[in-house]
């Protein structure tokens, strides 16, 4: 046969199923456009010049193979509704004659054609919108820097990659599928029944029971490390109950309502409940796939943009006062004044105003706060009570200060004797702490909670500090603690709160860090040991580089999750409506109008339609508790914002799954429409 008959094939069946053909295509549209803006964010020459640029950069690439994922499963998995369709049509062809290659060749030009042209469309609307999703990032980080948006040839290359393999995937499985069927089964392959759900009761309670340990899992959770560690396992554990549940869960109730008679036995509730009976496999793995997308969409969006509208709480829980100097090198007292002088001399060249400063030295090291009492972090005592898997989640960082420095930021005289010690702590903290002394040799003689050192400018401080009559007593206490030297754990903080210009306090911190390394490396013998400026306005470009990063993933994450789901609710309602079309065009013909036609669809349709959507807001709200906690490793506490979050999220999604409903169900009565 001419080459041309079967192009010509390939583009008249393309033109006479557009129905099914163009949702498919403009999927394809969505998700070619937006993995090519990725990869064009992820390798442009315009975000090096952004602050934490990167960081950022990175973050695209890991979204970048998540993404790869998704559209390859997506794509693949909704080839098989297509498929499914036209078994028909393809035995039809080889009835009439078309041996299986000329049949495959048919489908590769259908294939070829649809993704050469979806896929230069996606690029085309990447290229086209891909400036002002770069200027829209830029305004998301909160900068403007002298860049240009520029489209790198990784962002061709990767893109036309992927969808080559989705092409070749898709293009064997049609193959495999048409050369091991025979004419006759593919002619009456639309209308095989399932076969018969097993085990149902078994598979029921099997799903019920694996959704509590998930949803226990989810709220029993009791810190971020916690969750984040088990996050993924809980995941998983509702995807295969959902899929149970949907399965048999669904055959379980659907045979109830057959055996409540006077339910069953009404005409609209018997068609509906008879018509889903027959197919109920096939309903459930599209439900569940839809409820878990459905569930994505929610968990995405609602975190990303906790994350993202919470960056100014992050940024206060991590940085109680607005700056914190570290100077790990032994210093004399001339070098201290000389430190103090440079950074009161830097903020007036920078017409900066320092509300607060103050200064101590001490040790640094990392305890372990377990069922009230404080253990040296990696003690044997802790590891056979917790193990080490999850020591990590009790560690809090403490300082040792001297009375005198105490007394000489906060005013206090309150007086130590040797080996007593003061606690500064918080009130959440102090309330956790059930001992009275480290051990018997060291007596807690107060525990304190009103100190300036624990109460910051932009928020409480979650360290533990521990004032010790003289140096030293610290180290005798520290010593008790360790066995090994803590000469690294010595260190002098400055404490800063600042009040200026946003870019001269971003340029004073910048500034400071070579400014003190010179002084505390004067007349040091080897190495000189790092100084560190951790400073509030520095992270704030870092957070926003990296939260309003991910807000942007999870806009990408979520525009491909409800494209998907939104696909796969238009194929599933028309794949059913022309297996239920014979059925209805019978009940018609018999007497049926259209006002019983439309009750009896509706009544179907919400049977199940809007189980997915009802079983995802169950999901989501069994996972708050587990979302919290994972947004609290990210230091975001504001359970409130979370929770607004997460309830907007799912009213406006509850929204667009309604206007999806009701456009997909008219698609579905016009077909079945005799």
């Amino acid at each position: 046969m001419a080459k041309s008959f079967y192009l010509r094939m390939a583009a008249t069946n393309l033109q006479r199923d557009k129905k099914m053909y163009v949702p498919y295509a403009i999927s394809y549209v969505i998700f070619s456009s937006i993995y090519f803006m990725v990869i064009t964010l992820m390798t442009t020459d315009g975000l090096k010049n952004v602050p934490s640029g990167g960081t950022l950069q990175a973050l695209f690439a890991f979204g970048m193979v998540i993404m790869s994922l998704m559209a390859a499963i997506f794509l693949i998995y909704i080839n098989s509704f297509l498929m499914k369709r036209r078994k028909k049509e393809f035995g039809l062809y080889g009835i009439l004659g078309l041996e299986k290659r000329h049949v495959g060749r048919i489908i590769f030009d259908e294939n070829l054609i649809l993704s050469l042209l979806s896929l230069t469309l996606g690029i085309v609307v990447g290229c086209v919108f891909g400036n002002l999703i770069f200027l829209l990032l830029l305004h998301l980080l909160k900068v403007s820097p002298d860049s240009r948006f520029s489209l790198p040839w990784q962002a061709f290359a990767f893109t036309g990659a992927l969808f080559i393999v989705v092409f070749i995937i898709t293009t064997i499985i049609n193959f495999v599928q048409i050369s091991i069927a025979n004419p006759i089964d593919l002619l009456k392959g639309a209308h095989i029944g399932e076969k018969k759900v097993r085990f149902v009761l078994v598979k029921s309670i099997a799903g019920f029971l694996l959704l509590l340990v998930a949803y226990y899992m989810a709220n029993t959770v009791t810190n971020g490390v916690a969750a984040i560690s088990k996050f993924f396992l809980a995941v998983l554990l509702v995807i295969v109950a959902t899929f149970l549940l949907f399965q048999a869960g669904s055959q379980f109730v659907l045979k109830l309502l057959e055996k409540r008679k006077k339910f069953y036995y009404k005409a609209n509730n018997f068609i509906a409940i008879s018509g889903l009976l027959v197919r109920m496999k096939q309903n459930a793995a599209g439900l569940a796939t839809i409820c878990i997308l459905s569930t994505m969409v929610l968990v995405t969006i609602s975190t990303c943009g906790a994350l993202y509208l919470g960056q100014e709480d992050i940024l206060h829980t991590m940085n109680p006062n607005d700056m914190n100097i570290v100077v790990r090198q032994e210093t004399s007292e001339d070098q201290e004044n000389r430190i103090s002088d440079a950074i009161k001399e830097q903020a007036k060249n920078e017409n900066i105003k320092i509300e607060q400063m103050y200064h101590y030295h001490g040790y640094s090291s990392m305890l372990c706060l377990f069922q009230g009492k404080l253990y040296p972090y990696g003690s044997q005592e802790l590891k056979s009570l917790i193990g080490n898997e999850n020591i990590f989640n009790y560690i809090r960082d403490i300082d040792i200060i001297t009375l005198a420095d105490y007394t000489a930021i906060t005013g206090d005289n309150r007086s130590l004797s040797e080996n007593e010690f003061f606690l500064l702590t918080d009130n959440k903290t102090k309330n956790k702490i059930k001992v009275s002394s480290f051990g018997d040799e060291f007596p807690i003689k107060e525990i304190i909670t009103d100190s300036k050192l624990i109460q910051g400018k932009n928020a409480e401080d979650k360290e533990i500090y521990i004032v010790a009559a003289d140096e030293n007593s610290g180290l005798k206490l520290i010593s008790s603690w360790f066995k090994e030297s803590t000469d690294n754990g010595f260190s002098n903080k400055y404490i800063l709160n600042l009040k200026g210009n946003d870019s001269n306090l971003l340029s004073f911190s910048e500034k400071l860090n070579p400014l003190i390394t010179k002084i505390v490396s004067e007349n040091v013998k080897g190495e000189v040991k790092k100084t560190t400026v951790y400073s509030i306005y520095q992270n704030r470009i870092d957070g926003y580089s990296i939260y309003g990063g991910l807000l942007f993933l999870g806009i990408f994450f979520t525009i491909m999750f409800l494209a998907a789901t939104g696909l796969i609710i238009y194929f599933k309602q028309i794949s059913e409506g022309y297996d239920d079309r014979e059925r209805f065009v019978i009940l018609q013909k018999v007497g049926m109008d259209d006002l019983e036609v439309k009750k009896t669809i509706n009544r179907q349709i919400l049977l199940v339609f809007f189980l997915p959507l009802a079983a995802a807001m169950l999901h989501v709200a069994a996972a708050r508790h587990m979302i919290l906690k994972m947004l609290e490793a990210f230091s975001l506490e504001n359970i409130t914002l979370t929770t607004w979050c997460i309830i907007i999220s799912s009213i406006v999604f509850a929204i667009l799954y309604v206007i999806i409903y009701n456009l997909t169900a008219k698609v579905y009565y016009k077909i079945i429409k005799f």
